[in-house]
């Protein structure tokens, strides 16, 4: 039997801000978490990449069996970046977004955007399945920005 990738996969990226700058510039406390947020997604995680950054910041990548995951930390702003894109279906990776919200515990999540992916080269499908917005703490949601504006792009 061949295998075959799912159609459609499934992107998220954002700045967890307002996180405390201590936890931030912590590699053991962060790669132990990371580490924890990708099991919640039951991800394979086939091999890990880390650097420490003089004086301060952190960035590890993670290659999965169903793509790639990644944080850089920005302790000077209270800031980390969150990537990651798998291939198994729409909506993955969200347990492993909402693991690192409650575990970092920022003041608020910003340029949060998360779309499904297809294969296909159609415009308007893939737009589709994306959500682009902001995450509302007060809400617990995200607040999507309007499609017609996007399409323009």
């Amino acid at each position: 039997m061949v295998y075959k990738a799912s159609p459609v996969g499934n992107e998220i990226s954002c700045v967890f801000h307002g996180v405390e700058a201590g936890l931030l510039n912590d590699y053991s406390r962060l790669e132990k978490i990371f580490t924890e947020a990708l099991e919640q997604d039951k991800f394979s995680v086939l091999g890990r990449l880390d650097n420490k950054f003089t004086p301060k910041g952190y960035s590890i990548v993670a290659l999965l069996g169903e793509s790639q995951a990644g944080i850089h930390t920005f302790p000077e702003y209270g800031s980390m970046h969150f990537g990651i894109y798998t291939c198994r279906a729409p909506g993955d990776g969200k347990r492993t977004f909402e693991y690192l919200k409650r575990e970092l515990n920022p003041e608020y999540i910003g340029d949060y955007f998360e779309r499904s992916v297809r294969v296909a080269q159609d415009r308007e499908l893939e737009l589709q399945g994306s959500v682009f917005g902001r995450f509302d703490p007060e809400i617990g949601k995200v607040i999507e920005l309007d499609r017609k504006a996007i399409r323009n792009l």
